[in-house]
């Protein structure tokens, strides 16, 4: 079975329920608290396995109670981590993460051990990237080193699945190494720095990272679905609509069943199409990890709607 690997991020999720966010020097009550296993990479790799494909995480936790929590959960899940290591110089990410009445959220990341994982590490990994079908990354570890893999990526020839989250900007030259880039609209704007406020510059947008030498460009547009740039050109796979409970990630878990599909061999619009609908189940329930779908779930969510 081809393999998924994911190099990124462990992150503890302390989620706060509040009706409104509060403004500066503002103090507000909040209704709810609760802890969920989370992290970029964490629940991107999980979503993939949940949905039957074989992963393998890359990255670094601390030698904390939050780090063994994030160890024992993935053995459950039945992923490889024979790369992820443990350091005691820093503790296991945390996330501090608001979400009001109308399920938006606002979310600040203390990376931590993420930002430990280094050079050293990552010389161990190379190995098990290059047995990889196809390799996700986003952008919670060190900025450098998140490059430096995508060349290696590239230089190896292993597909890479980049998901430019969280935002900050890269240059075209390392956009272009990467097979299929997966912005939101607010990442792809600042990518390519060119506005996304209509379906017409979301298109012209997409088109620019298509010149850098992407691939294909996957932008997800929240209830819309998502905008499919390539060869083949331009066009939007429409999503699902479903009530919105929590979308904390929403996006990691389009990521891990797009390139699920992939590695199935399906075409780019069957996989978004079925990338959607994962995106519209996680959103239907609380947390991030708690909340992502098994494949017998997707399933009967999509035959349901056909």
């Amino acid at each position: 079975m081809p393999k998924i690997t994911v190099v990124g991020s462990f992150v503890m999720d302390m989620v706060a329920s509040v009706e409104e966010f509060p403004l500066a020097g503002q103090t507000v009550l909040g209704r709810s608290l609760r802890v969920y296993p989370g992290g970029k990479g964490a629940n991107q790799c999980v979503a993939a396995a949940r949905l039957g494909a074989q992963t393998a995480m890359i990255g670094m936790v601390g030698s904390d109670g939050n780090g063994k929590t994030f160890l024992e959960l993935f053995q459950e899940e039945g992923i490889d981590c024979a790369n992820v290591f443990v350091t005691e110089k820093e503790p296991t990410a945390i996330a501090q993460i608001q979400i009001n009445a109308a399920a938006e959220n606002k979310i600040v990341v203390i990376p931590s051990a993420n930002f430990v994982f280094g050079e050293r590490e990552w010389r161990q990994c190379e190995k098990a990237i290059k047995e990889s079908a196809v390799v996700i990354m986003q952008m919670e570890l060190n900025p450098g080193i998140t490059e430096e893999i995508i060349r290696t990526c590239a230089r190896l020839s292993v597909p890479v699945v980049l998901n430019p989250a969280p935002a900050r900007n890269i240059s075209g030259e390392v956009l272009g190494l990467a097979t299929y880039v997966t912005p939101n609209e607010t990442e792809l704007e600042l990518l390519t720095g060119m506005p996304t406020d209509t379906e017409e510059n979301i298109y012209k947008a997409a088109g620019k990272l298509l010149s850098f030498g992407v691939r294909a460009v996957v932008a997800t547009l929240g209830k819309r679905g998502a905008l499919v740039a390539d060869a083949h050109g331009k066009r939007i796979i429409p999503g699902y609509t479903v009530k919105v409970v929590d979308t904390v990630a929403a996006g990691d878990s389009f990521n891990g069943a797009l390139a699920k599909c992939i590695t199935e061999g399906k075409s780019l619009d069957e996989a978004v199409r079925y990338a959607n609908a994962v995106g519209a189940l996680t959103v239907s329930k609380q947390g991030a990890i708690p909340s992502l779908p098994t494949a017998a779930e997707v399933e009967a969510f999509i035959k349901a709607r056909a």
